[in-house]
């Protein structure tokens, strides 16, 4: 039988094929300052969007591009306020026909919101301001999941097609080897498993439950678009 997916990929950071990437999926999460992307960026990857109707969200981060978001910094709330508030928007100011549908956080940020009450409590209060009608992207079970459904919000729970998991469910950190999933095979492994039985494989071959509303794969990937391809094919081929 076949199944219904949503596939979400990072997008506007101006490294990604986001002009191939984009007919595969069905959301877009624009970087909107922090890490990457610019108005002009912004507008084109819309455009792109509104082309593939696919959903628009904001992809804000810590405001530190030399390391591409993937680090954690130290800001006050103040601050870190100001900062995704400028970032959110950037993106909303560019919007005409469309509209936002969601926020996913990036990088350092996105793992910060998973477990630091006080930034996911920041990031729900700039939506809440900015964009009251949006849902949160988030990890399963995550704290920014609990504070965005307390505040009225809705979330989807995303899992990684490329990305490596520890047993208890956490990401592998990037340095360490095998933390991206990198051939056509592990990957359809991963999306066939998180759509038709809702669990993955863990680096120590264990299978853990985990059930997903949206799948993400990282556009930054240089062969994202060839890879995610190969898998929807597959998928298609496997199911018909």
């Amino acid at each position: 039988m076949k199944k219904k997916y949503n596939i979400n990929a990072d997008m506007g950071e101006a490294i990604g094929d986001d002009a191939n990437l984009m007919p595969l999926i069905q959301a877009c999460n624009i970087a909107c300052g922090g890490h990457a992307g610019s108005a002009s960026e912004i507008k084109k990857t819309i455009a792109l969007a509104e082309l593939h109707d696919v959903l628009i969200g904001a992809h804000p981060s810590y405001p530190d591009r030399d390391h591409f978001g993937r680090r954690s910094i130290t800001l006050s709330n103040n601050d870190l306020q100001q900062s995704l508030r400028n970032q959110i928007s950037l993106l909303i100011d560019q919007l005409e026909a469309s509209s936002l549908h969601h926020i996913k956080p990036h990088g350092a940020l996105y793992h910060d919101c998973n477990s630091d009450q006080e930034i996911a409590k920041t990031l729900v209060a700039v939506a809440n301001d900015l964009c009251p009608k949006v849902l949160f992207v988030t990890s399963p079970e995550s704290i920014l999941g609990e504070i965005a459904i307390a505040h009225g919000f809705n979330i989807w729970n995303e899992a990684f097609l490329d990305r490596a998991y520890t047993d208890n469910g956490q990401l592998v950190p990037r340095k360490q080897k095998g933390s991206v999933l990198e051939t056509p095979s592990q990957l359809y492994e991963r999306f066939y498993n998180l759509l038709h039985n809702q669990r993955v494989l863990t680096t120590n071959n264990k299978w853990i439950p985990m059930k997903a509303d949206t799948i993400c794969i990282h556009g930054d990937h240089p062969h994202a678009v060839k890879n995610l391809n190969a898998v929807l094919t597959q998928y298609q081929t496997n199911l018909s």
